[in-house]
């Protein structure tokens, strides 16, 4: 006796569905537990010691966060003791010596600088997460508050989630935005465009930094910037979280810069013009 071993429609389709919920089930794993890799890439986090300097002008400072984290800052003093400092949260591929131009720029201005450090970068201990950095950034507000008697706050990219959150809980001269997302869930959602569409990303990432639901809150005159040509967060995100601003507010869409230049190809220009009206008018 013969014993048919073909399978009917009705097997095949069990199979065909097992194949794709496994594979739903294997994306999912992947992205829960290979984020923290994407947001904080770890050859950033095994440099050495960093070099904030901008022209020997600015020194290191050790700020210890709350949990006792102790992070390493670069920080110069505003030549008028009156002016601002600017604390300056850099993006999650950077370091205090890749933000040592914007501090240049600040400084040749006269207000001062300090380049905030966070946990795990740098060769600094801890590892970070976002209430870890938002625990380094409250620390750095703390140092700034002790030597300077206006703050502003420049975030770019991931230091755009730290500067938002430090936003909405200290009184701010004003707020600087470069390249900022509406949460890290959107920018998600954009470069993972091959996942299954039923994944939640909303649910499955960690590290939120939720900026949309925030800035609201902020009430410091706001001014957000990045280049039309971002490839890493789309600039319509930039113009979704401008939108959501409730302060005195201002946008500048930079045209050809990068993720990586907005500063360099005008922003600077637009900043400091923004800083100028806001601070000496």
């Amino acid at each position: 006796m013969r014993v048919d071993q073909t399978m009917s429609a009705p097997q095949y389709a069990i199979i065909a569905i097992l194949a794709i919920v496994l594979i739903y089930a294997i994306a999912i794993a992947l992205l829960y537990w290979l984020q923290g890799r994407l947001i904080y890439p770890p050859e950033r986090l095994r440099r050495g010691p960093l070099r904030a300097d901008a022209k020997g002008r600015i020194g290191y400072v050790r700020v210890r966060a709350a949990d006792g984290n102790e992070l390493v800052c670069g920080y110069a003093a505003p030549a008028d003791p009156l002016r601002a400092t600017v604390v300056l949260f850099h993006g999650n591929g950077d370091d205090l010596s890749q933000r040592a131009h914007i501090a240049h720029a600040l400084l040749e201005a006269g207000y001062g600088v300090l380049l905030a450090g966070y946990r795990g970068y740098g060769g600094a201990p801890g590892r970070p997460s976002e209430a870890g950095l938002y625990a380094d950034g409250r620390a750095a507000m703390a140092f700034a508050a002790q030597h300077s008697q206006a703050i502003v706050v420049h975030g770019y990219s991931l230091g755009s989630g730290v500067a938002v959150q430090v936003a909405t809980e200290h009184p701010l001269a004003a707020l600087l935005l470069e390249a900022p997302f509406t949460s890290v869930a959107d920018v998600a959602a954009v470069h993972l465009r091959w996942l299954p569409p039923l994944v939640p990303l909303q649910r499955l990432v960690r590290d939120r930094y939720d900026n949309l639901s925030k800035i609201g809150d902020v009430r410091a005159p706001t001014f957000v910037y990045g280049g039309d040509a971002d490839r890493v967060i789309p600039p319509a995100q930039f113009s979704r979280l401008f939108a959501a601003i409730r302060a005195p507010r201002r946008l500048a869409i930079i045209a050809g810069a990068t993720h990586v230049d907005a500063w360099e190809c005008g922003g600077e220009a637009h900043a400091l013009r923004f800083l100028a009206d806001v601070l000496e008018t």
